[in-house]
């Protein structure tokens, strides 16, 4: 998966990069942001992880979207 492939599925997933930390599996924010920019390519295990959400699966914990204030 190339970065721009990785940063394309979290927006596709509306996942911000704190809350691709808790949802991937993640300790520290640093770590989505070098997938995201090259510096470090994402497992195997991570690949297939994010996959699964594309696919439309989505644990209990998944972070819900706030509704807009007027």
């Amino acid at each position: 998966m190339t970065p721009a492939q990785f940063r394309e599925a979290l927006q596709s997933l509306r996942l911000d990069q704190a809350a691709a930390v808790k949802m991937l599996g993640y300790k520290r924010q640093a770590s989505i942001s070098d997938l995201c920019t090259g510096k470090r390519n994402p497992s195997g295990a991570t690949v297939r992880l994010l996959r699964a959400y594309l696919d439309g699966y989505r644990p209990t914990d998944w972070p819900t979207q706030k509704a807009p204030t007027d």
